[in-house]
C-alpha cells in the first residue's frame, strides 16, 4: 500500500462533515423562529420544552414506521431533523 490508498477502514477524522452547515442552519433557525414567538432557546424552560416536543416527534415517527405508514428509510431520515431539534435545545444553553 502506497501512502496515497486510503484504507477502508479507517474513520476521516480531519475531513470536513458535508452535513454541518445544513445542521448549522437549522439549529440558526430553530433559533429565529423562537424569537418570532418573543422566546429564546437560550430560556432553559423554553430549551426543555423544545426537547419534549421532539420526544413527541419522535413517538410519532415510530408509530408511523411501526404501522407502515413510511417505512425505516423515511423515519431515519425524518429523525434527523427532530436531532437537529434537540441540537438547538442544546447548542443555545451554552
Amino acid at each position: 500500500m502506497s501512502h496515497d490508498d486510503h484504507p477502508d477502514n479507517v474513520f476521516p477524522l480531519f475531513k470536513k462533515d458535508p452535513q454541518a452547515e445544513g445542521r448549522r442552519l437549522m439549529i440558526e433557525t430553530w433559533e429565529a423562529l423562537y424569537l418570532r414567538h418573543d422566546q429564546t432557546l437560550t430560556d432553559s424552560k423554553a430549551a426543555a420544552s423544545l426537547h419534549v416536543a421532539m420526544e413527541m416527534v419522535t413517538l410519532l415517527l415510530n408509530g408511523a414506521c411501526d404501522e407502515e405508514v413510511i417505512d425505516e428509510g423515511q423515519r431515519d431520515q425524518l429523525l434527523g431533523i427532530v436531532h437537529t431539534g434537540h441540537a438547538a435545545a442544546d447548542q443555545w444553553q451554552n
